[in-house]
């Protein structure tokens, strides 16, 4: 049997295993990816790029392929109307232009099928990194040195022993790596069930006078029922909630053809099905991310509900988090216990999103009960509530990390709100753009020190320092220091994720030993 060698060894072809592969390759690390099926995936799931993701995916350099493919500007709404071709009662948009000071990217609204196909091909310049279509993970078993995988070949059958350092799983909410491991889940399972139809129609008729993400109905008879724009000008999604008395058995064909019809109310225009899928939403985080060599992100780690569009934004900055950490234990021989703060940091930003995706959902839930009785003005005031659905800058950019991997200042874990974005460098933040410092280009593979024009004696300590380590300086110049909330002779340390590991307010009496004893509490140096 054919055994090969790998450093990393990623399951699951989604935007998650594919963004871990990326992130991998550009930290000089080779990995395989295999996934199961015969290629991305050609119907769309989740939507919606947040801001964060989009910076990443604008250092990655498959940002402007993606923005070829969303959908206009004007489309970044929701509207809430009676019926498809009944009046509408109010609008849901996206406000987010105005954090073009602090942020490279703005989020872009595209499906799932897109940002995998734009990740495959990126990930196709990369060289020394493999995927592998139509690959099955059979078993694994780990031992001190790596983790051997069996896989079979599910189209010719072949099997073969795949030996890596490391396992990635990014197989799924129904990980089979997760459940080998016997790791639990905390949360609930089953939050409802839902059949998600994609459809080819031509309703511009009743849409193009009134482009939109998706069309909610507060007509009573139209009650778990929902239509998203997909990744086409007549491709649209029909979101189907089980109703107490429906199974998977109840949505044949022509039952779903049926409700398409009557969801918009239009029973003579042609359709075509393209696909159907079932799912049941849940909300739920894993109580470990890491079992020695094995390591869970997105979907296998999380269950985050859609209302928000956080579950593939969520994995694939988890991705993003644990490949550069990866990378300096691979690389630079690091402590191992630098993995663990993957965890640390990335499972308290999961919770906070299922928390925030629950809120969101409960108001769907508000306005149908209110509906239901008629209590309009109360319909009105949820939906308007409703806007928060669109708009969370402070989860996307505010969130801080505590770990060992900060030295932390206090316990605040937003910068101020999940609606609101406040720029500031607490330690375990994202290190926010500012004109003359282009956040893609400097932080991925090393340790930024960030100093003023007044930071010669943070440079000169940084040269004399020695580092297993890489480290590097950079002076930005202007109201740099005022703006980063420090004074001119001040410091701010940057990781490679962009995230603040540390700040000094002041030069320090001896610079060079206090960062010595920055790296030395932060990798036990």
């Amino acid at each position: 049997m054919e055994t090969r060698t790998i450093p990393v060894l990623i399951v699951g072809g989604g935007p998650v295993g594919l963004s871990m592969a990326l992130a991998l390759a550009r930290q000089n690390i080779s990995s395989l990816l295999i996934e199961r099926n015969s290629g991305t995936v050609l119907y769309p799931r989740t939507r919606g790029v947040s801001m964060r993701t989009m910076e990443l995916f604008r250092q990655w350099g498959n940002a402007d392929e993606l923005l070829r493919e969303e959908q206009p500007k004007e489309a970044r709404r929701f509207i809430w109307a009676e019926s498809l071709q009944g009046p509408e009662v109010t609008r849901t948009f996206i406000e987010d232009e105005h954090l073009q000071a602090f942020c490279t990217a703005q989020s872009s609204f595209v499906t799932q099928n897109k940002v995998e196909e734009s990740l495959y091909h990126t990930l196709m310049h990369c060289p020394n990194n493999s995927v592998e279509f139509s690959k099955e993970l059979i078993s694994f078993k780990q031992d001190e040195n790596g983790v051997t995988a069996s896989v079979v070949n599910r189209v010719t059958n072949q099997p073969e022993l795949i030996q890596a350092k490391y396992l990635i799983a990014a197989d799924g909410a129904q990980s089979r790596i997760r459940q080998q491991l016997g790791i639990e889940m905390d949360g609930s399972s089953d939050l409802g069930r839902y059949c998600s139809v994609y459809c080819e129609l031509d309703i511009s008729k009743w849409t193009q006078h009134r482009p939109c993400f998706g069309y909610f109905f507060t007509d009573p008879h139209l009650a778990g029922r929902l239509l998203l724009s997909g990744d086409g000008p007549n491709r649209w999604i029909v979101f189907m909630q089980f109703k107490p008395t429906e199974s998977q058995e109840t949505f044949t064909d022509d039952y779903c053809m049926s409700e398409v019809k009557r969801v918009i109310n239009a029973y003579h225009l042609p359709i075509h099905i393209m696909h159907k899928s079932f799912w049941t939403m849940g909300a739920q985080v894993a109580k470990e991310y890491r079992k020695d060599r094995v390591f869970l992100v997105g979907d296998a780690a999380h269950r985050i509900p859609p209302t928000g569009g956080l579950g593939m934004n969520t994995g694939i900055q988890d991705a993003h988090n644990l490949a550069w950490k990866l990378a300096f234990v691979l690389n630079y021989q690091v402590s191992d216990s630098l993995l663990d703060t993957y965890f640390e940091e990335r499972s308290p930003v999961a919770l906070r999103n299922i928390l925030w995706s629950i809120e969101n959902a409960k108001r769907y839930v508000k306005i149908a009960a209110a509906l239901k009785s008629g209590n309009l003005e109360e319909v009105t005031n949820e939906i308007q509530e409703q806007h928060k659905n669109l708009n969370f800058e402070g989860l996307d950019l505010g969130y801080i990390y505590h770990s060992k991997a900060v030295i932390s200042e206090n316990d605040q874990t937003l910068s101020k709100s999940a609606s609101t974005y406040v720029p500031t460098t607490l330690p375990g933040i994202r290190a926010f753009y500012i004109p003359g410092m282009e956040e893609a280009d400097l932080f991925e593979k090393e340790y930024v020190l960030l100093i003023g024009e007044s930071g010669s004696a943070w440079q000169k300590a940084c040269i004399d320092l020695t580092l297993p380590i890489p480290l590097k300086v950079l002076r930005i110049p202007n109201n740099w220091p005022e703006k980063y909330e420090i004074s001119p002779n001040g410091a701010v340390l940057v990781r490679p994720d962009g995230f603040i590991a540390w700040r000094s307010i002041a030069l320090t009496v001896n610079p060079k030993g206090t960062l010595g004893q920055v790296f030395k509490q932060l990798f036990d140096f």
